[in-house]
């Protein structure tokens, strides 16, 4: 996974088994989506341009969190 950052690009990582032991939070008063896949501090956050914040431990991503995801998902 690419990430576009303000003034240069990063490679980050995102290992599909770690996907099995996420944790899927959503707080509906701050209507924010939390899926963490690591416990660990991360080493860098990046606050993406579309209001996304990827949380990421030696060029792995450990944590997104989307806010305001009612405006990005489409009702069914």
């Amino acid at each position: 996974m690419s990430v576009q950052g303000s003034e240069n690009r990063k490679k980050l990582v995102i290992y599909l088994d770690e996907l099995e032991q996420a944790l899927v939070q959503y707080d509906e008063s701050s209507d924010t989506l939390y899926i963490n896949l690591s416990d660990e501090e991360a080493d860098e956050v990046l606050l993406l341009e579309n209001n996304m914040v990827v949380r990421v431990k030696e060029g792995r991503i450990i944590g997104l969190t989307v806010l305001e995801l009612s405006r990005r998902v489409k009702e069914v």
